[in-house]
């Protein structure tokens, strides 16, 4: 074998090595570090405390936040009727929903979270840039299946839809979003978020000391 050959031949294994990394693991080692930081934040002591209770919520938020991609989330709830929005109105509604996801998963984990554990269990990858990561929350009356769909958008695996014990979170609300806009103008969806918006952040405040 000669010298270029063998450089080729070793730029390709390299290159196949490369792919490897980039798309055979690398969605489950995104999503685990900020899930385990979640729990962990949970589970930290300090946050006993009521009057921290909202430094917690911004913590678990941020993490949250450079998780999931609420955008792709946003349009794939939406559906058909997403033709139905301006750029301007999507951007609207893809901020207040954000918010409001945040708000209601964040306080319900907050509310129910007793020291349970996470195991991953598996990464399915479906194609080059989607997968599959399955995990299991164990807790005390057993244990619950949920599975987070990742995609490879700018370079970054994040989620865009989540699957709790065979219930789909985009389908979920996409089954919402279609009964209001059946009859109602987007406009109209973006309000009645935000007024959902407001009430999680009344009953936030109010159980604030």
């Amino acid at each position: 074998m000669t010298l270029n050959k063998i450089i080729r031949v070793s730029v390709l294994l390299l290159l196949v090595a490369f792919v490897s990394m980039a798309y055979g693991r690398q969605p489950l080692e995104t999503l685990k570090p900020p899930i385990n930081n979640i729990l962990m934040i949970l589970k930290d002591p300090q946050y006993k405390d009521a009057c921290k209770k909202n430094l917690q919520r911004d913590k678990i938020f941020e993490i949250v936040r450079g998780l999931f991609d609420f955008p792709t989330i946003t349009k794939l709830a939406l559906g058909k009727y997403r033709k139905s929005f301006t750029p301007e109105q999507l951007k609207d509604l893809t901020d207040v929903f954000t918010d409001l996801l945040g708000k209601t998963y964040i306080n319900k984990m907050l509310s129910e979270f007793n020291n349970e554990e996470v195991l991953y269990i598996a990464e399915d990858m479906l194609t080059a840039k989607k997968a599959i990561v399955k995990t299991k929350v164990l807790r005390e009356k057993g244990e619950m299946a949920v599975n987070y769909r990742m995609h490879l958008h700018g370079g970054v695996w994040s989620v865009y839809d989540v699957k709790a014990e065979g219930v789909s979170l985009v389908k979920n609300y996409r089954t919402q979003f279609s009964q209001i806009l059946f009859k109602e103008k987007p406009e109209i969806l973006i309000q009645k978020l935000q007024e959902k918006l407001k009430g999680q952040e009344t009953e936030t405040d109010a159980s604030q000391p």
